[in-house]
């Protein structure tokens, strides 16, 4: 199985961070699948959200998986129905 292409923050992902977000997510390029390691976020906003959309647009064939440990930003997602979108799991893959 190909290794994924991990990309992980941490913190607050809101409005000011969307250009950091951006830069990232455009490293990008869909040859592997994708793993948004959210583990360490404590909080996320509609910004991110946009973000993670635009991502799964521009690679509608690849597959992405959000890891997530945060009760909160667990529930942002599922009442975003993003889980219609990623697969969301609670922990990195193991290799």
């Amino acid at each position: 199985m190909q290794s994924p292409h991990v990309v992980s923050f941490n913190g607050e992902l809101d409005i000011w961070k969307e250009r950091d977000v951006e830069a990232r997510f455009s490293a990008v390029d869909g040859s592997m699948p994708v793993v948004v390691d959210l583990s360490e976020v404590r909080y996320l906003d509609s910004a991110f959200l946009s973000a993670l959309v635009r991502l799964r647009r521009r690679l509608p064939s690849c597959s992405i998986t959000l890891v997530v440990a945060t009760p909160s930003v667990r529930r942002i997602l599922e009442l975003t129905d993003m889980h219609r979108l990623f697969s969301i799991e609670g922990s990195l893959p193991q290799s």
